[in-house]
């Protein structure tokens, strides 16, 4: 058998402390993953669409106040007076373009639900593989790195 020339193992032991904290971190980082995906997810179920629906009403209402505005503005001045309820005209076209964006937002909701539906599973695939690396691939490596080092240890000792 071959002799080796070992004199200090802490390089190799600095090593695998640095497996462990990796293993570590690697695991805190992806629980801290899930974590934000869940509260996303939630944010896109809930959050999201009931506060548009609620900014559509708002702006349905607005709407609604705004053309009544300029029906009793129009009503009360005469046709040849183009001026007179320019204010409640661009206040009316204001409510009407916060009005359209609300029932834009609140018709993009699904399909952006299924594009977040789409990208959580992919990257679910990703966050499984980091799972099997800290779980299975590094606690392997450690555990040979271990034996390796205990196997120094008794040949220094000789």
């Amino acid at each position: 058998m071959a002799e080796a020339n070992v004199k200090n193992i802490e390089a190799i032991e600095l090593f695998a402390e640095s497996i462990v904290s990796l293993r570590n971190t690697t695991r805190k980082q992806a629980d801290e993953i899930r974590e934000q995906f869940q509260r996303i997810s939630s944010w896109l179920d809930k959050e999201l669409p009931d506060y548009w629906k609620n900014e559509h009403r708002k702006a349905e209402k607005r709407w609604i106040e705004a053309r009544e505005e300029l029906l009793r503005c129009e009503s009360k001045t005469r046709a040849d007076d183009e001026r007179s309820c320019s204010v409640q005209r661009k206040m009316l076209a204001k409510a009407t373009e916060r009005r359209q964006l609300c029932e834009q937002r609140v018709r993009s909701l699904p399909s952006l639900a299924m594009q977040w539906n789409q990208f959580l599973q992919e990257a679910s695939t990703s966050l499984r593989q980091l799972d099997d690396l800290s779980e299975s691939t590094l606690q392997t490596a450690f555990e040979r790195l271990q034996g390796t080092l205990e196997t120094l240890r008794k040949y220094l000792e000789r």
